[in-house]
């Protein structure tokens, strides 16, 4: 899906764009097992300028980090029966924010990006993580 995401078909980057989505940001709520190993890969394509898509991936990079602490308030508000069924899943989203931290840099360079709108959604997340 990463690879279709950089195609210069518009329609498979948008399948592709697509499909990613639900696997690693599920409807926008929720991080997957595969959310932290894919979010360096499209920082990339975003800052290498690999897709016409460009600011669609940066979009999916803000849901991951709005979701990314889903499982964590679930657990915390889950019956004590069934606290024990988050532990993956907040193993996930700890991989997520050392993915995040990880990123910094990257982050750092697109908020100089020419596009404004890139530019503004990074300085966003970096701040994000930067406090974090």
């Amino acid at each position: 899906m990463l690879q279709s995401l950089q195609s210069a078909d518009q329609e498979s980057a948008e399948e592709a764009l697509f499909h990613l989505r639900m696997k690693i940001c599920h409807q926008g709520v929720a991080v997957s097992r595969e959310t932290a190993i894919a979010l360096p890969t499209l920082l990339d394509i975003v800052e290498a300028r690999k897709t016409t898509l460009r600011i669609e991936v940066l979009r999916l990079v803000a849901d991951i980090s709005r979701s990314s602490h889903a499982w964590r308030r679930s657990a915390k508000n889950a019956q004590p029966q069934y606290a024990g069924n988050y532990t993956d899943k907040i193993e996930w989203e700890t991989a997520v924010d050392r993915a995040f931290e990880d990123a910094l840099p990257c982050l750092g360079r697109l908020e100089s990006d020419a596009d404004p709108e890139i530019a503004a959604l990074a300085h966003g997340l970096a701040e994000r993580h930067w406090e974090a």
